[in-house]
Parts: structure tokens; sequence; C-alpha cells
């Protein structure tokens, strides 16, 4: 979730890095100057002095709208943002025919809309602190669908290391029932170091 605002209440709690003087542009174009502030469960920029001169705008962003956060050298430092949505100001030249077209002909599932945010500091020094505070922002915030690929017996692999030769030659095999038992019993043998496959195993297939 992305909050925009034209007020403005400075975080009280939880901050991890804040750093005044701190320009934003968002897709390129310069919103104005203002705070960012760094926090336990967001990222909040405002407070300031818009590019038309008036109060800055609020801008507020739950970590898990940021797709990802770098650190950008040139051509001018700046801590690098790609949100996982367009951000649509009204302060900003998106385009005035834009309000009027489909939001479902405007989707595109190979290049799904994003909006990339820079935030330039005052000082340069304030980059590394910045981009530090992030990562610790969005350790606390997980990818809730990263949770789920963990927990997910399929994903570890780990209860499919044993006969896995057999079961796929198994699979690539086209020949009758009574040629692939035979072929299972043969690979068993082999992977047996020459000895005989444990009791039963031998009759897998036969009548």
């Amino acid at each position: 979730m992305v909050v925009v605002s034209s007020t403005f209440s400075a975080p009280d709690e939880g901050i991890l890095f804040q750093t005044p003087g701190t320009k934003l542009l968002v897709d390129g174009q310069e919103l104005g100057t203002a705070t960012l502030y760094i926090t336990e469960n967001n990222v909040v920029w405002g407070g300031g002095v818009g590019a038309n001169g008036g109060a800055s705008t609020t801008i507020s962003l739950l970590y898990p709208n940021i797709s990802l956060h770098a650190i950008q050298r040139e051509p001018v430092p700046a801590l690098f943002v790609v949100l996982g949505h367009e951000l649509r100001l009204p302060e900003l030249n998106q385009g005035a025919g834009d309000a009027n077209e489909d939001d479902d002909d405007e989707f595109d599932a190979d290049d799904p809309p994003s909006t990339n945010l820079l935030f330039v500091p005052a000082n340069e020094t304030d980059l590394q602190p910045m981009y530090q505070a992030m990562i610790q922002g969005q350790t606390l915030h997980p990818d809730p669908q990263d949770e789920l690929d963990d927990d997910d017996p399929y994903m570890d692999g780990e209860e499919f290391d044993e006969g896995d030769e057999e079961f796929e030659d198994a699979e690539e095999s086209n020949a009758s029932p009574e040629d692939a038992a035979a072929r299972l019993r043969t690979l068993r043998l082999e992977n047996s170091n020459g000895t005989h496959a444990a009791d039963g195993e031998d009759e897998i297939g036969e009548e």
C-alpha cells in the first residue's frame, strides 16, 4: 500500500534512519525536497517543499510494495527504489489522456506497471545508512510468498534424493509393462552393486 497525502505527521517511533533535505524524483520528475524517514513499518517522505514551491506531498510506502532498492552512484548519488505498481501523482506530468483509459487495457502480464523512485540525500554519506535501514525494515516484513515457498516440501528436494535415477528412467520409457518391470529390476540390481535386490522386489510386474 502507498499512501499519498497533502498533510504531514512525522513518525514518532521505530525510526531506523532519517535524513532531511532529501530530494525525491518519481520516474525522473522532481517532486520536491523533504525529510526521509525509514522506519520499522514504512518509508515516509514529507514535511518539506514541493517542486512547485508549496508544501510537499507526503508519501508513505509499506515494505511489501517495494520490489527493489539499491544505491545509485551515477548520474547522481541516490537510493533507487522500485515500486511494484504505478504511482500516479497530480503534481507530475503523467499524460492527460491516461485518466480516460481503461485500466484493464493498460495491464500487461509480461510488463506489469512499476514506478521508479530516487531519494537523493543532501549528504552523500547518508546513502549507505539509508540502504542498510531499508534492508533492516524489509527484513522485518518478509514477502509472504517467500515464506510459502520455504514451507513447501516439494521445493525442498530432500525427500527425492533416493531412487531418482530409476524413477526418471521409468517415466521416460515407453516400453510395455513387462519390459518396464524387467528394466526396473535391472536398475535395482545395478544399484545394489551386483547383489540381489531385497526380497519381493524381483516380483514387481510379474503374474
